[in-house]
């Protein structure tokens, strides 16, 4: 069989292994190759090359032996696994300058607010110490097993594949010698690597149970529960991160890390008095700058919604300046799940949680936000909330510029629950601006485009990222669109989902856009 697209002989049945086309999409079939024969063979001579070569391998061959027939040293260490963020998704390709998230006339997303190091960081920006991992020479173990640990040890330092088999030989190593501490450290070690390749794959139950068993080996082990939490929190999952954070300070209770992951945890539950608790007691016990500065957000954020009325929904929690006024509640919550049905069946996904909408009074939201004065909305990627300026909310009546606020965020919130914020700035923003009804109605200057010292203009950025998003929309089609989020959200790099999705990569597809502004 050939490719038609890059002409690759025996491609398989599903896609080519060369460029990555998947045939059920192509209008044009897959040809069979013509058996091409084989060139006669000819008898080859030794040479003095091959002479050389020979010899270079004995001499390998000759260091490896005596590398392990040294009399034994002490124990160095290794390290053999690397942190959660190793493990996390690549980089996103840079789409355009740091710019705020959202559209002029819907307020862009401001920066979020600076706080102090380690404050309210995500738990996987918390990396825990490597696994450490000693020379089996200095392992007191039977020889079989000796040669079992080395293996082990050389194929984590590696970061090999692994494969069932290294899963089940830690195991068995473990139980035939229970009393050796460090058989627990490399079970531990083979576990996380095992957990981040599955995890890449997409198999993310398979990653959980992983780290789970890793800290059922390892119980004081904090790194083997914060990786356990992080897996948890990359997918979302944070009643799941929440009930591991309790699990680990049961057996850490000292633990810094677990203590903010815990009231992270609890306030992208919209628990957020919870979280409040949770740091005001591991305050009372020992003073924790990382668990203060946490703490007086969360307070701020407690003032920032004291006394707004609260209204929920299937799909939303909100926060409103508006008493006891039912009709302006419901009005807000039938206009979100037209919006959120909307979006279902366009972006074909939906957020796996409730989403927040907080609408704040002018000087509370720019007070409580740090938000700049330009603007008036924006989606928290770090708490998951839309936040939105309002003005004179009437009763029972939503104005039309803030049904387009609150569908352009929620186009934001849709996007990261897809793809977990792997996906470049100028494609988000641009889809919001889309969805939310905006057209550029016009052909981009080139000169607009283009950044300058890693900056832009505002109107610049987001000009340029809806005609972007026109352009794919107008190629691609809004399935297309789709792919490529799921793609960013299965794979984590941006790069690598523009491959899947356009068969090019990001800066290819940009490049095309640019020329055809010409």
């Amino acid at each position: 069989m050939i490719c038609p697209r890059c002409g690759f002989a025996e491609p398989g049945p599903v896609e080519c292994p060369r460029c990555g086309v998947v045939f059920a999409k192509l209008d044009r079939p897959v040809r069979l190759a013509r058996p091409q024969p084989e060139p006669p063979s000819e008898r080859k001579r030794f040479s003095w090359l091959d002479g050389v070569l020979l010899l270079a391998f004995v001499a390998a061959v000759a260091v490896v032996v005596l590398r392990w027939t040294r009399p034994p040293v002490p124990a160095a260490p290794v390290t053999a696994a690397r942190g959660p963020r190793e493990a996390a998704r690549a980089p996103s390709p840079a789409a355009a300058p740091s710019a705020p998230t959202s559209s002029p006339e819907s307020a862009p997303q401001p920066p979020e607010s600076p706080a102090p190091a380690n404050a309210g960081a995500p738990v996987e920006d918390v990396p825990p110490r490597p696994v450490v991992l000693a020379d089996a020479r200095g392992v007191a173990l039977p020889s079989e097993d000796a040669a079992t640990y080395r293996s082990l040890v050389d194929a984590v330092v590696a970061r090999t594949e692994m494969e069932p088999t290294h899963v089940a030989e830690a195991e068995a190593l473990l139980d035939r010698n229970p009393a050796v501490p460090e058989l627990a450290r490399l079970a531990e070690a083979v576990f996380e690597l095992a957990a981040q390749q599955a995890s890449r794959r997409g198999r993310q139950a398979d990653a959980a149970r992983y780290r789970e068993r890793a800290v059922e080996v390892q119980p004081e082990s904090r790194g083997a529960w914060l990786r356990l939490v992080g897996g948890h929190v990359a997918n979302g999952d944070w009643r799941e991160a929440e009930q591991a954070a309790r699990r680990g300070l049961s057996a850490l209770p000292d633990e810094s890390a677990l203590h903010l992951a815990l009231a992270r945890a609890l306030e992208q539950e919209g628990r957020d008095e919870e979280a409040a608790d949770v740091l005001r007691r591991r305050l009372a016990i020992r003073a924790d700058p990382a668990a203060r500065a946490e703490l007086e957000r969360l307070e701020k954020e407690l003032r920032s919604v004291a006394g707004l009325a609260r209204r929920a929904s299937a799909h939303f929690d909100i926060r409103f300046e508006g008493g006891v006024d039912a009709t302006l509640g419901n009005a807000l919550l039938k206009v979100l799940e037209e919006k959120y049905s909307m979006l279902a069946r366009t972006l074909d996904c939906e957020p796996d949680r409730t989403i927040p909408v907080v609408l704040l009074p002018d000087e509370t939201f720019r007070t409580a936000t740090s938000a700049p004065a330009w603007a008036g909305a924006f989606y928290s990627h770090g708490d998951g909330r839309i936040r939105v300026r309002t003005r004179d909310l009437g009763a029972g009546f939503v104005p039309v510029d803030l049904e387009r606020t609150l569908t352009h965020e929620l186009t934001h919130a849709f996007i990261h629950a897809r793809t977990g914020g792997a996906i470049p700035d100028d494609v988000n923003e641009g889809l919001a601006q889309y969805l939310s009804g905006r057209r550029l109605g016009y052909k981009l200057d080139p000169a607009r485009a283009a950044v300058r010292d890693g900056r832009m203009k505002v109107d610049d950025f987001y000009d340029s990222a809806l005609s972007f998003v026109e352009y794919l929309l107008d190629r691609y089609r809004q399935a297309g669109l789709n792919d490529l989020l799921k793609y960013a959200g299965e794979t984590g790099n941006a790069d690598l989902a523009f491959r899947r999705a356009f068969h090019q990569s990001y800066e290819e597809t940009r490049a095309e856009w640019l020329k055809q502004l010409q």
